[in-house]
């Protein structure tokens, strides 16, 4: 191995354990407006029904906003196949506003497509509302400023680098 490449490795690893470092110490609380009562409130609207805690979801790991909260209720409810909902610090717009929907946690660029596509249709079609801001997904980005929620209207190829990088064992959504 050569020296750039152990300091490279050596450097990404510290800013990993940097960031989670830096999570703030009330990152375990619900944001003000992602209270229990208030995502209970949310939650009893007829489109949040069926949307459940779940263990592939840890919604009180960081300081989610409410529609991430209940997206991600939703769309390990909802989407078969789904392995893990999570954030990170530094993830954009924000931990509180972004998630990642893991649907391939065996670190293959192809295992999980069939649920990632029916992941990111999923948030296309209800991008009103879970206040959808932006998704990626296999190195593709789509808005919800650009309509009609077809897959045609994703711009391709943003950068390139491993699997996750390139958004190809998870679903990244952002929210307003």
């Amino acid at each position: 191995m050569t020296r750039r490449l152990m300091t490279t490795i050596f450097t990404a690893a510290a800013v990993l354990v940097a960031g989670l470092a830096l999570v703030p110490a009330g990152a375990a609380n619900a944001a003000p407006d992602a209270r229990p009562s208030a995502v209970r409130a949310k939650a009893q609207k007829p489109f949040f029904a069926g949307c459940k805690k779940t263990g592939r979801f840890n919604e009180r790991r960081f300081d989610f906003d409410l529609d991430a909260v209940l997206a991600g209720r939703c769309v390990t409810s909802r989407v078969k196949g789904v392995d893990l909902v999570s954030s990170y610090s530094g993830h954009h717009p924000s931990a509180q506003k972004a998630l990642d929907v893991m649907v391939n946690m065996k670190g293959s660029c192809k295992a999980g497509r069939t649920t990632g596509n029916v992941a990111a249709r999923y948030f296309m079609n209800n991008a009103k509302k879970h206040k959808v801001q932006y998704i990626i997904w296999k190195n593709a980005y789509w808005s919800s400023d650009r309509r009609p929620t077809k897959w045609r209207n994703w711009r391709h190829g943003m950068h390139s680098g491993s699997c996750t990088t390139r958004h190809f064992d998870h679903v990244h959504v952002a929210f307003k």
